[in-house]
């Protein structure tokens, strides 16, 4: 399994609504779209969230009184 890239998936996230814009696309080729769309944007989610709490966690010491 490849290590997930948010950047990569937020650029093919943007390929796919080029494409979803386009008026060339039968019925199978927009749920594949649709069906990789939630797939990356789930991914990102949890990115963005992981990333979030991390630097919550960092905050958080940062306000620790010093010893």
């Amino acid at each position: 399994m490849s290590k997930f890239n948010y950047n990569k998936a937020l650029s093919r996230l943007n390929e796919i609504v080029a494409e979803m814009e386009s008026d060339e696309l039968d019925i199978e080729k927009i749920s594949k779209l649709v069906k990789e769309s939630s797939t990356l944007l789930k991914a990102c989610k949890k990115a963005l969230s992981t990333t979030e709490e991390g630097i919550n966690e960092v905050i958080a010491q940062m306000n620790l009184p010093s010893e």
